[in-house]
This record gives structure tokens, C-alpha cells and sequence, in this order.
């Protein structure tokens, strides 16, 4: 459980991701100088280099954020909390998933930003926002307050929250460097993302009283 301090933080945070994500999509629909300098700086540093071991690796992490997984991992996950009766932690765990899936799938028909040319991998729809980011930062981060909430040992939160960061990036720079998406339909993926669950925590994940807290 957080304390009330923690829960003001994560509302804070929450508008603070969300205005830097409006932002991002202002400038990508007004197809802004700034985006497209930013896009070619990070692409380049990204796809500087490839290799055939190198795109190999993407092409598995990328698959790993493909919409069978996430349907397998969502499962999963909402199976375990069904039969330990963690029914708040449900709730804030498929509210969140449900609003980052229909808000992303949203956005992409509202701003239909094509994709990049001369993609390393066969791929339809809209660039903006990335899928891929978005569903990952929100099932991991996800998976990342579920363990704050339940797992006593320091250094299991720790571990667990290093491999759940490590995978959000794989994914994103996946999308960057098999060009299927612009860094910032990536950076706007993670900002869309991260908002949707901060908010959900807050509107439904509980706070310590203060009887608790002494």
C-alpha cells in the first residue's frame, strides 16, 4: 500500500507525462521541424551499425511485445490474481490495460501518422502512437506496482524492476531499429502509457491510513 504522500505523487506524475505527451502529439501532427530532427538523431543512433546478429536479436525482442504474448502474459497474470482474490490489484491491473489498448488503437486512427519507409520487417496500421511501447511500459509497469504491493524482499522488487525496465527499452529501440516506428512514436508510446497506469493507480489502488502507518 502507499501512503498518502506517494498517492498525491503518482497524480502529479501522471499530468506531468500526460502534458509532455500532448506535446509530442502536437508536434507530430503539425509535423513540426523539432519532431523530425529529433526522430533523425535518435534513428540514426540507433540503426547506425546493423548487423545481421544485431537485427536477429530485434526481430525476437520485438516479437515479445507482439499482441499474442501480450494476450498470453495478460492472462497469466489476471488468472493469478483471480484465484489469490487480489481483486483491487485486478481492477487496476485490466482497467489499465483496457484504457492503454483502446486509447492507443484510438489515437492511431485519429492522427493516422504513416509509417517510416523501407521497414526491415512486413507491418500495416499507423505510426503514432507505438503499440509495442505502449502495452509494454502498461503491462510492466503494471507487473512492476504489483510487486511493490506484495513482494516483502528488497532485493526480489529490486531485480524484478530492473529486468521489467530493461524490457521496455528492448522493445522500443526493437521498433526503432527495424524502422517500423520514429522514436517518437516510441517516446509517445511510453508517455501515453506510463499516464494511463499512474492514473489508474491512483483512482483505484488504496492508501495507508494513518493508523497504519504508525
Amino acid at each position: 500500500m502507499q501512503t498518502s504522500k506517494q498517492h498525491r505523487k503518482w497524480l502529479d506524475l501522471s499530468l506531468l507525462t500526460g502534458i509532455f505527451f500532448i506535446m509530442i502529439l502536437i508536434l507530430v501532427v503539425t509535423n513540426a521541424n523539432l519532431i523530425h530532427t529529433f526522430d533523425h538523431i535518435i534513428a540514426e543512433l540507433v540503426q547506425n551499425n546493423r548487423t545481421a546478429s544485431k537485427t536477429h536479436f530485434f526481430v525476437f525482442i520485438t516479437t515479445l511485445g507482439n499482441p499474442l504474448p501480450n494476450i498470453g502474459f495478460t492472462l497469466i497474470l489476471v488468472d493469478w490474481l483471480v484465484y489469490s482474490k487480489y481483486y483491487r490489484l485486478l481492477s487496476f491491473a485490466a482497467l489499465s490495460i483496457l484504457l492503454g489498448t483502446l486509447g492507443n488503437s484510438a489515437i492511431k486512427l485519429l492522427i493516422q501518422r504513416p509509417r517510416p519507409l523501407h521497414k526491415l520487417i512486413s507491418i500495416g496500421g499507423y505510426s503514432f502512437p507505438s503499440g509495442h511501447s505502449t502495452s509494454s511500459i502498461i503491462l510492466l509497469s503494471v507487473l512492476m506496482i504489483i510487486t511493490a504491493n506484495l513482494v516483502r524482499h528488497k532485493w526480489q522488487r529490486i531485480l524484478i524492476d530492473l529486468l521489467a525496465i530493461i524490457m521496455i527499452l528492448l522493445i522500443g529501440l526493437s521498433r526503432i531499429y527495424l524502422n517500423v516506428h520514429y522514436p517518437s512514436d516510441v517516446l509517445g508510446g511510453y508517455l501515453f502509457g506510463i499516464t494511463i497506469v499512474l492514473i489508474t493507480d491512483y483512482l483505484i489502488l488504496p492508501i495507508k491510513t494513518e493508523d497504519e502507518n504508525k
